[in-house]
């Protein structure tokens, strides 16, 4: 799967905020990961009177598109070219997982970007996509991986409930540094994890980070090659020998 660099995510959001000033309308992008989405609200600097807003189909939905318009339509309606789709396996012992919905619906001929979160059940996934492709998903995916399944579409009001199992971290850090913590969440040293992080291993919300001195905060999500993704989701006061308590949430595979 081919990656978009920064700076073609910056030129596709120059020219989703020019379009819309330049024709007075609300314009739509594709998905955007959240470190896209930060860089959607750089490039808004550098375009005072247009506004933008982010919508992925549910309220904790961490793919997103990209709305953009001028400051006095911001109250015109707007329909969001989103839509959800319901996977079901035809056996219902048969558990798979994100990876195979994502990998069989790319298997289709269909870019990343079109595809927004994946939430996947006992027996099924709900995904959101660009309601330009839904047609498509449906008359072409008719198994994922080597299993049989059947799709339908349903509206965003109908989707599953996210389930993101995880383990919980309580512990102290010497400081909010990037290395301390991310060693915290993935049981690995500060020392070890240092030269992981300068080797361009280490995501910090979806951007990669070079620094292990990177300050940290409440909310940032860690993500690390061969090690999986953590959220640290609560910051607290430090101990008596200056140490800062933190939770960090480490989620784990189904």
């Amino acid at each position: 799967m081919k990656n978009i660099s920064e700076k073609q995510i910056e030129a596709r959001v120059k020219d989703i905020f020019t379009i819309a000033r330049k024709n007075r309308e609300k314009k739509a992008s594709n998905f955007l990961d959240p470190g896209q989405q930060q860089i959607a609200q750089d490039v808004a600097k550098s375009f005072p009177g247009v506004e933008l807003c982010f919508e992925g189909g549910y309220e904790e939905a961490e793919r997103k598109i990209l709305v953009a318009y001028p400051e006095d339509l911001r109250e015109e309606p707007f329909k969001l070219p989103l839509g959800a789709l319901r996977i079901t396996t035809k056996d219902p012992d048969e558990y798979l997982g994100h990876r195979d919905y994502l990998g069989a619906i790319l298997g289709l001929g269909i870019s990343r970007e079109k595809i927004g979160d994946i939430l996947v059940g006992k027996a099924s996934a709900d995904i959101i996509v660009k309601e330009e492709i839904m047609e498509y998903i449906g008359l072409n995916l008719i198994k994922v991986g080597n299993v049989p399944v059947s799709v339908e579409e349903i509206s965003l009001k109908e989707l599953l409930q996210p389930e993101r199992p995880y383990k919980e971290l309580k512990s102290t850090v010497a400081s909010l540094r990037l290395d301390a913590v991310a060693g915290l969440a993935f049981g690995i040293s500060r020392s070890k994890m240092a030269p992981f992080i300068k080797g361009e291993n280490v995501r910090l919300n979806f951007r990669v980070v070079k620094d292990p001195a990177t300050p940290v905060k409440e909310g940032d999500v860690i993500s690390a090659n061969r090690l999986g993704r953590a959220k640290i989701v609560e910051v607290g006061g430090q101990s008596k020998k200056g140490r800062t308590y933190v939770k960090v949430h480490r989620y784990v595979s189904r």
